[in-house]
């Protein structure tokens, strides 16, 4: 991770502080209060002169609770979505699903009538209330499973949303506080403070 560099502040006669990095160790600057040319000591003295406070890196870069929360709401709120509308079509890969009206109507046109009288006489027989297929007994488990795990996955949405909110709040939160004491540090001296 790249620091930044330290900042010497170098005295100049009219009490303003010079800014000046350890590259200009040597050099001659000019005062932008007053004008006046500043030696800028040899590195060796330079580091004796007070130093910016490191408080010059943003805070953007560093990583707090706000970001993470921010990013395993968002993380969890895609995920659990995507698979809550997915679940059903993959489902339906490993579980047969019953043919629509079209194609029923479709394969009893094209069926011969001698396998149309057949079925007929058995329904006959049997009744409308026949035992379910085993392929329909796994079809319903299937359903029923599915609705709930929908369930559970639109609510882990929710709680990933709500998760990503309160990493915004807490950001907001920070950036307000960070404003308002960088306004503390950075506003005028009081009076009688300067030398």
């Amino acid at each position: 991770m790249p620091t930044a560099e330290r900042i010497y502040l170098v005295p100049c006669e009219c009490s303003e502080r010079i800014r000046a990095t350890a590259g200009q160790a040597g050099e001659r600057l000019a005062c932008p209060a007053c004008g006046r040319g500043v030696d800028v000591p040899r590195f060796r003295d330079l580091t004796a002169c007070e130093c910016e406070r490191p408080a010059t890196l943003p805070r953007a870069t560093r990583w707090d609770a706000g970001r993470g929360l921010l990013l395993a709401g968002i993380a969890g709120a895609v995920v659990s979505a995507t698979l809550a509308v997915s679940l059903v079509r993959v489902g339906s890969l490993f579980f047969p699903q019953p043919p629509d009206l079209l194609l029923i109507r479709d394969a009893v046109v094209k069926a011969p009538l001698t396998d149309i009288q057949a079925a007929w006489q058995s329904l006959a027989r049997t009744g409308v209330r026949r035992p379910a297929t085993q392929d329909e007994h796994r079809l319903e488990q299937f359903a029923r499973t599915t609705s709930g795990v929908v369930t559970l996955l639109w609510v882990l949405a929710g709680v990933g949303t709500a998760t990503a909110l309160a990493g915004v709040a807490m950001l907001a939160t920070a950036g307000k506080r960070s404003r308002t004491h960088s306004g503390i540090h950075s506003g005028t001296e009081p009076h009688g403070a300067r030398r």
